[in-house]
């Protein structure tokens, strides 16, 4: 068993939810265990107040505590998957929730860092005014756009993206504006942009509630899938966003990539194996409200993490309760 990181700093200047050893938001009728936390703290480093990693997060630390796998526990709100995985690898956070394809560019030096399971898909988001003149990808040349905060997962695969579409040249590439999802929402409302990059699972909540002020639709991005998945192999994979996942929105076809929770590997085993029999045995509790984007957690989804290595502890845990 591995020595635990420091897990019980805090991000200085940062507003955070916590979530004390009383709390508990959790369906009745669940019981927490009567041994004492396995360990004293585990936050968790989520993202923009509002979205879905910070809410995925948020319900996370609840039940952690009170299934008592930790004492306390913090949902952290950062910028999401860049940020998320340097709060990791810093000790600051001890899981992070991070994109497939952002923890696939770490770095051999950073293979300290593991996942403990695929927790939800995320749905690429190409958003315009319903009005625009915006029909394509293509359409985006020239065009303001707001393409996520400087590093995040949604700025990360929307570079991929413009570059899928050869957008990415001098002649061709929209004009980018490096706006976080709460900033982006504002943008697009505003008129300050044109069109708006976001990444999350469905419905995206602050989607819904601007829809019914500014009708909205959606751009396909089934143009880019075969390059992108060419290039970055099992990423990527073609989902939908059906049609009325906001009102009056038309089904359209996009990105998936999975959403990890990840560890450090030197996180205790028994911690580990904790939180992957907390992950199996009360997904629904870790659900968001409203969210059908998140897929029922099993051991079958959890394990496929898009080729990201698991914690050994997590592996021996879910053979246990898989078979």
């Amino acid at each position: 068993m591995g020595k635990s990181p420091a897990i019980g700093a805090r991000t200085i200047g940062r507003r955070q939810l916590l979530c004390w050893g009383g709390l508990s938001l959790m369906g009745a009728g669940l019981t927490a265990c009567s041994a004492g936390p396995l360990i004293p703290r585990l936050d968790v480093a989520g993202g923009e107040n509002g979205g879905m990693y910070f809410e995925f997060a948020t319900l996370l630390c609840e039940a952690l505590v009170k299934y008592k796998i930790a004492e306390n526990s913090e949902a952290l709100i950062t910028e999401a998957s860049v940020e998320n995985l340097k709060l990791l690898k810093n000790g600051t956070a001890g899981l992070s929730l991070a994109l497939a394809d952002t923890v696939a560019q770490l770095s051999p030096a950073e293979s300290s860092l593991v996942a403990l399971g695929r927790v939800y898909q995320n749905y690429y988001h190409c958003l315009v005014p319903r009005e625009s003149s915006i029909r394509t990808l293509a359409d985006l040349s020239g065009r303001r756009l707001g393409t996520g905060a400087p590093g995040s997962g949604t700025w990360v695969t929307g570079q991929r993206i413009l570059n899928a579409t050869g957008l990415d040249t001098a002649m061709r590439s929209p004009r980018e504006r490096q706006l976080g999802y709460v900033g982006g929402l504002k943008a697009l409302e505003e008129g300050s942009i044109d069109a708006l990059f976001l990444f999350g699972g469905i419905p995206v909540s602050s989607i819904t509630e601007l829809e019914q002020r500014l009708p909205l639709r959606l751009i396909s991005m089934s143009s880019v899938l075969p390059r992108l998945r060419e290039e970055y192999p099992r990423l990527y994979e073609p989902v939908i966003i059906p049609q009325d996942t906001y009102a009056g929105v038309a089904q359209v076809d996009t990105v998936g990539v999975a959403n990890l929770l990840m560890a450090n590997v030197s996180l205790p085993d028994s911690v580990v194996s904790a939180v992957v029999e907390l992950l199996v045995n009360h997904a629904r509790e870790l659900i968001p409200r409203n969210s059908a984007g998140i897929q029922y957690l099993t051991p079958d989804t959890l394990i496929s993490t898009g080729g990201q290595p698991l914690h050994p502890a997590a592996q021996a845990a879910y053979r246990r309760l898989h078979g």
